[in-house]
């Protein structure tokens, strides 16, 4: 019995110790990282400030572009939906009711009942088996 205390003990020692040598690899390697990127960021060749601010002006003016570029072709597309009715800019739909007529609800009843007849028919025939 003695034996397995020892060796439940031993196991926690282990255990801890390998928790904590995590954390200090986990921690070396982050000292490492920021190490690197220090070391990486001294290579860096910086632009002046004159090509910084050509290259700022380079990409805003291909935004702008872009943006007007995209808000014609919407512009044209929208117009082209209109006319040919894909299209409702108002966005908003009233739903308005089907007329009722008595030639409409005889026809729907009619063609019910021709339903359901068929429809008994159908299953009186399927169920009786030679």
């Amino acid at each position: 019995m003695a034996a397995n205390e020892s060796k439940s003990k031993k196991d926690n020692a282990r255990k801890e110790k390998k928790e904590h040598g995590k954390f200090a690899r986990f921690f070396h390697r982050l000292g490492r990282f920021f190490s690197d990127l220090r070391a990486e960021l001294k290579r860096v060749i910086w632009p002046d400030r004159k090509k910084l601010i050509s290259s700022t002006l380079i990409v805003l003016a291909i935004c702008i572009a872009a943006g007007i570029f995209l808000w014609i072709v919407d512009t044209l597309l929208m117009g082209f939906l209109n006319t040919v009715g894909f299209y409702n800019p108002s966005g908003t739909t009233v739903p308005t009711p089907a007329p009722t007529t008595i030639s409409t609800t005889v026809s729907t009843t009619t063609a019910a009942t021709t339903a359901v007849t068929t429809a008994g028919t159908t299953t009186a025939g399927t169920t009786a088996k030679p």
